[in-house]
């Protein structure tokens, strides 16, 4: 079984922790309450998970396992965005 998939998930999903502390040492707010760097690493494991097991290994199948671990750093790239001032973060 391919860890890099997994390994991609748990840099992605610290990159998102540390600039969410980053961000609330600035003095923005998190607007998800129930924000869980621990929730996030689940779901992007498992989903590798579920993929590693259930799905062919090779051709466009590893490019999905891949789009999928990528997708953990959309949060850092989102705070880090709002940070820089060039996005106004998502509204709830």
């Amino acid at each position: 079984m391919d860890v890099k998939p997994f390994l991609v998930s748990v840099v992605g999903c610290l990159a998102d922790y540390a600039s969410t502390v980053k961000g609330l040492s600035l003095g923005f707010i998190e607007t998800h309450v129930q924000y869980s760097p621990l929730a996030a690493l689940t779901i992007f494991s498992v989903a590798n998970l579920v993929l590693a097991r259930y799905v062919p290994s090779k051709g466009l199948f590893k490019v999905v396992r891949y789009a999928v671990a990528l997708s953990s750093f959309l949060g850092a790239v989102n705070n880090s965005l709002v940070m820089l001032g060039l996005f106004n973060g998502l509204v709830i």
